[in-house]
């Protein structure tokens, strides 16, 4: 498997996999999960994943690095 094509969504996945297993998890808490914890557990991972799939991946902010419209470092 090419990780370098899952990558760009590994994030989505995750946060996607974290809501429905959450909610699984409290629905767990009354013995048994009912037809409307199983729809909140999958609304909860469409909702999750979509959120973080709709933001989009930004390079983290390294204020050493000098700007790029002037060429001059910003810490000066």
């Amino acid at each position: 498997m090419n990780l370098n094509k899952v990558a760009p969504y590994a994030k989505a996945i995750i946060a996607a996999i974290i809501a429905l297993l959450s909610s699984l998890i409290t629905a767990l808490d009354s013995g048994g999960i009912s037809a409307q914890e199983w729809l909140t557990a999958v609304i909860a991972l469409l909702v999750a994943g979509g959120a973080v799939f709709s933001i989009p991946n930004k390079p983290p902010f390294v204020p050493e690095q000098q700007s790029p419209t002037t060429g001059a470092d910003p810490a000066k």
